[in-house]
């Protein structure tokens, strides 16, 4: 494959297959779009109107804040049990410390189009909610619980990743 300007290109893929012992020959022809990875490997989305490259980074960052939220139901399912231990060991190490729904979302968002403001409120609130499960799973090694500390830090995550769920469709929305 040559680095021409072209978008797009057709290829035709050939395929082999035995049937009632003879090789039957299939090809079909495809066409692909070529896009530069960015450095997070996600295509380049200069090419994605503005209004829905805000939406794609949107909803990355909703679904971190959905994953996290399902990982706090887990361990609110298993505190003051044996199945705590497993949670524990994972969540005391943060859920994302590599950011890569930031850095996802961020891939989609140009100069010219990003909510930096958003997007840096996104990244505390949604740290301030990995932040509180992390204290939760410290709490939870109480022999009391789950008691109102584990409580508190539920609450204090649910409302962090509420806030950041807020922050992303500012982003959504903002133009």
């Amino acid at each position: 494959m040559n680095d021409s300007a072209a978008d797009t290109q057709t290829w035709t893929v050939a395929s082999s297959q035995p049937r009632n012992g003879a090789q039957v020959r299939r090809t079909t022809p495809i066409t692909l779009e070529l896009r530069e990875p960015t450095a997070t490997g996600t295509p380049a989305a200069g090419k994605l109107p503005t209004a829905q490259a805000r939406k794609k980074a949107a909803a990355i960052l909703e679904k971190e804040d959905q994953d996290f939220r399902d990982f706090l139901a887990k361990g609110q399912d298993v505190v003051g049990t044996l199945d705590f231990t497993p949670w524990y060991k994972q969540a005391i190490v943060g859920l994302d410390m590599k950011q890569t729904a930031f850095n996802k979302a961020e891939a989609y968002l140009s100069d010219g189009n990003e909510p930096t403001s958003l997007l840096e409120k996104w990244r505390d609130d949604n740290g301030d909610g990995n932040a509180a499960i992390t204290q939760f799973a410290v709490d939870g090694l109480s022999p009391d619980a789950p008691d109102e500390k584990t409580r508190k830090d539920a609450s204090d995550a649910l409302g962090a990743l509420a806030k950041a769920d807020e922050d992303a469709e500012g982003i959504a929305g903002s133009g």
